[in-house]
């Protein structure tokens, strides 16, 4: 059966450990806020905000949070990976050393696109994380990710290039992000959108509506709409949904309440639409993620290159991580 979509975006909280996990398909992590130190077959590094790592399909990688951290993570079947990436890099002498894909040989590779350029493209992940809501038909969902796919590169294709070629380029242009409008910068700094946004965060479990949100900025539901839109990619609501999703999961992973009580906590007074909208994200109700929990590597286990059969997994198992 074709995958619906040859890549996905998840945005993580954790303030736990994990264990030694490989994944099916390739990994990139951007850090957003927090720390982390991540260990992988290379050793032992701390990324903090504007930074990031590419691990292999195959390759292990163990988090440790310091004390918390929130990621944007990306993951993309290798072989679109690949082939997108040569498309898109075709001279490899403009590409800084070992970072070209016919040179990446998917050992763990640390980047550092800066935090500017990071904050750029969360609202574009945020439209890769529900691209299979959006778009349920396959052709599209994955003519969709081609376009987004391309859109992460424009922004980050400096991170790439050699200095000479990064230094010439500049900030990216508002337009390589377009169906999104507006400044797409840190969302703590935009006025009524920002307000609101920290609002669904830190009260997610209040009964939100459009006009609820709306009067607490002092703005109209129209407007507020327009703002989210621009700024988010998603709708008031539907923003909400995600924050839940994200927090609702991380107490799946990291705590034993009950999938009542964590669904309560994050404002889903219904344990069934929790339960929904985690399948459609992980393809698994959370029981069914609890009880089965992903593959991952002892000590006696560990090595260098892990064969992706012993440890694969379904492609969206162990996302929380």
């Amino acid at each position: 059966m074709v995958s619906v979509a040859p890549l996905i975006a998840i945005e993580s909280t954790r303030t736990l450990p994990t264990n030694r996990v490989v994944f099916h398909d390739a990994k990139i992590m951007h850090v957003m806020d927090g720390a982390v130190e991540i260990e992988t077959t290379g050793g032992v590094l701390t990324l903090t905000p504007g930074t990031s790592l590419a691990v292999g399909a195959g390759r292990w990688c163990l988090m440790r949070p310091r004390p918390h951290v929130r990621t944007w993570t990306m993951y993309i079947d290798e072989g679109f990976l690949r082939t997108q990436m040569a498309f898109l890099l075709p001279d490899a002498t403009r590409v800084r050393p070992g970072l070209h894909p016919h040179e990446w040989d998917g050992r763990p590779l640390s980047l550092t696109p800066g935090i500017s350029r990071l904050q750029l493209l969360e609202p574009l992940w945020r439209q890769i994380s529900v691209l299979r809501d959006d778009a349920p038909v396959t052709e599209v969902v994955r003519a969709r990710a081609v376009e987004l796919f391309a859109r992460w590169v424009s922004v980050i294709a400096p991170t790439f290039l050699t200095p000479e070629l990064a230094e010439g380029l500049g900030e990216p242009a508002e337009s390589v992000l377009r169906p999104i409008q507006g400044r797409l910068t840190d969302t703590a700094t935009l006025g009524h959108v920002g307000r609101a946004v920290w609002l669904l965060k830190e009260r997610m479990d209040e009964p939100w509506t459009v006009a609820s949100l709306a009067q607490s900025v002092a703005v109209s539901r129209a407007h507020l709409t327009r703002l989210f839109a621009a700024h988010t990619g998603l709708s008031p609501i539907r923003f909400l949904t995600e924050v839940r999703l994200t927090e609702f999961t991380r107490l799946i992973e990291e705590t034993e309440l009950s999938v009542t009580h964590a669904a309560q906590k994050v404002g889903w007074p219904d344990p069934r639409i929790a339960s929904a909208w985690f399948s459609r994200r992980f393809g698994l109700t959370p029981l069914q993620y609890r009880l089965n929990p992903h593959p991952h590597l002892t000590d006696r286990d560990r090595c260098d290159h892990c064969a992706v059969t012993k440890f694969s997994a379904h492609p969206t198992r162990g996302l929380g991580k």
